[in-house]
């Protein structure tokens, strides 16, 4: 049989990528990418998804990886192709989720020379990447170099920084095999991550992605080189300490629970108390521990008297910045004494430039080296508990006399979902309202959100993304605008096999900025047109394409009964339970909730 050196070295790329613990590939179609796609899709230890638009398929892939912790690998053609995968490649970066681009291109001697559909695909994604290799034109290397750029792929994406690699294929015509697609053995790794190419022991990837023999290097105060003292140690003498949990503290759900339950020890401990918000999973992971869990400090630290009494000494700081805006002026306004952020990635995420110490160490590890309990009684811990346990009853209060607005929305969807399910959290105003609305037990779920770059676009594909590796219910809680930014992706997941529960506040626009200071401006700015951007499309009429079933929910029962059904049902598509809600009623009900707490607290 004639040797296609092509193939044969996509397809040893391929084994090397099952060597090192990748499962998932996703391709969207196109012919210069033909050995690409043939290839990945042939290899048995690979399953394959397809996603029509590159834009979707880049946020399906994030959503994967941000379930396992592992990267999946993304395929497309040439061209204005690869520059739709920028938005996920970008998210990728900020949230440090592992993903491996691999984008078909012309050969050298057809660039900028006017070929069709040709672009210039080198470093695309620029300082977004952890490695970027425009390759030499395939069939021109060894199948051993193909295995060994697959190895080098993993490792740099799931790395101490996890994030995005962009390997960029140059690849000539004929694109078709000579014969049948070749397939290189490639036997599961015994632990993922794990490689079996020859000599490569000094630059092998952790077991478990996120783990493993990957070090920061040692500095002063980095508790992860052996012998070191832990930076907790002159710590955790003072009684005036938080922790305060954010998103992306690890990769991957199983990882950032790790990390939470970690802090709850830690708390347990010194009689600090955990303020998280519920993407950052520390909401509903208390179970019988004795930690203290704040959930409703969006509400507490609104009221200056109260901020003034509760200015704390330490801040231990892990994971992203917080979403809570109120929990950042308190910070800011305080600058304690005492800030450590444990950053493994090293990463800095310090936008208010308040640390007075960072330790780039594994968290667990220096979380963990506290041990035995420091205190078992803290006056300052006590006022915490009764301040959210008071805020806590207020909002309860105010929500059982309002009718169903985003607040109420939000607290019947965290008591209602069954315990494994999986949330994802839109930006804008879903993410904020989870953090203001769900209490810190009940139910054990765990949410997720796109946090890295913040944006609106591709929610709804993160969430199939998730849904494709989540054994369990998954529901997306979004807003009218972010539905409509990410409208097909909707269409596909009948077509993947998959099932999604959106819950979808409809208030006709961008209902965040009615919060803001420009809203107060109104007629002046145009402030309907430019901010609220109001779309007047009634979405309950795309009801029944693709898969798609929409119905309209308009009280707290209808909504828990729409819930629990769909989370019971198996059958591949999508459904969408739209809450019709009045912008300005939701406003005033938020500015009402505010005022209550104020006046129980003060």
């Amino acid at each position: 049989m004639a040797s296609d050196l092509v193939y044969d070295t996509v397809a040893s790329f391929a084994a090397g990528l099952v060597e090192q613990g990748v499962t998932d590939v996703v391709i969207s179609p196109g012919s210069r990418s033909t050995p690409l796609a043939l290839t990945l899709h042939a290899q048995p230890r690979l399953r394959t998804w397809i996603r029509l638009d590159e834009r979707s398929a880049g946020f399906f892939a994030l959503g994967q990886a941000r379930r396992t912790g592992r990267p999946s690998v993304l395929v497309s053609t040439s061209g204005t192709a690869a520059a739709n995968y920028l938005p996920a490649v970008i998210e990728a970066h900020h949230a440090g989720v592992p993903m491996i681009v691999c984008t078909a291109d012309r050969p050298p001697e057809l660039r900028d020379w006017g070929s069709p559909q040709t672009i210039d695909q080198v470093k695309i994604y620029g300082a977004a990447t952890r490695w970027a290799a425009d390759l030499a034109v395939a069939g021109e290397w060894t199948p051993t170099q193909g295995r060994l750029i697959a190895h080098r792929a993993v490792v740099s994406a799931t790395g101490i920084d996890p994030g995005p690699v962009h390997l960029n294929w140059p690849l000539r015509e004929p694109l078709e095999p000579i014969a049948a697609v070749p397939v290189v053995d490639a036997p599961a790794p015994a632990t993922p991550g794990a490689s079996t190419a020859p000599d490569e022991s000094a630059w092998r990837a952790p077991a478990t992605p996120g783990k493993g023999n990957v070090r920061a290097p040692a500095t002063p105060g980095n508790s992860n080189a052996p012998g070191e003292s832990n930076p907790l140690a002159d710590l955790v003498s003072y009684e005036r300490g938080v922790v305060i949990v954010g998103p992306d503290a690890a990769r991957g759900v199983e990882a950032q629970n790790e990390v939470v339950s970690a802090a709850l020890a830690l708390s347990a401990a010194t009689a600090w108390p955990v303020i998280g918000e519920p993407i950052a999973g520390t909401r509903r992971a208390r179970g019988d521990s004795p930690a203290t869990v704040i959930a409703n400090a969006d509400h507490i630290l609104r009221h200056a008297g109260v901020v003034e009494e509760l200015c704390p000494d330490v801040v231990i700081r892990l994971g992203g910045t917080p979403t809570t805006k109120p929990l950042r002026l308190w910070l800011e306004a305080h600058r304690p004494t005492h800030v450590l952020l444990i950053d493994p990635a090293n990463r800095w995420q310090d936008p208010s430039f308040i640390v007075t110490r960072h330790v780039a160490a594994d968290s667990v590890a220096v979380l963990s080296a506290v041990g035995a309990a420091v205190r078992q009684e803290s006056a300052w811990c006590d006022r915490w508990k009764e301040l959210d346990l008071v805020a806590g009853r207020v909002i309860a209060d105010e929500l059982g006399r309002g009718p169903l607005l985003s607040a109420l929305v939000t607290s019947v969807l965290a008591e209602t979902l069954p315990s494994g399910t999986l949330l994802m959290a839109s930006n804008s105003m879903p993410v904020r309202e989870l953090d203001s609305f769900v209490a810190a037990d009940g139910p054990r779920i765990d949410f997720v959100g796109n946090r890295g770059a913040s944006g609106i676009d591709g929610i709804t594909s993160t969430a199939l993304g998730l849904a494709s590796q989540h054994d369990g219910p998954v529901v997306l809680y979004i807003g009218d605008l972010a539905l409509l930014h990410d409208l097909g992706a909707l269409f596909s997941a009948a077509r993947c096999g998959l099932h999604l529960t959106v819950v979808c506040v409809d208030n006709n626009g961008g209902g965040i900025f009615a919060a803001l200071p420009i809203a107060s401006r109104g007629r002046e700015v145009d402030f309907e047109t430019l901010f609220r951007t109001p779309h007047e499309l009634n979405l309950a009429d795309f009801s029944g394409v693709g898969g798609v079933r929409i119905s309209e929910v308009t009280s707290e029962s209808e909504l828990a009964e729409a819930l629990r059904s769909s989370c019971e049902r198996n059958t591949p598509g999508v459904d969408v339970l739209l809450v019709p809600v009045d912008p300005d009623a939701d406003l005033a009900q938020h500015q009402a909730i505010a005022s209550a707490v104020n006046a129980a607290i003060s």
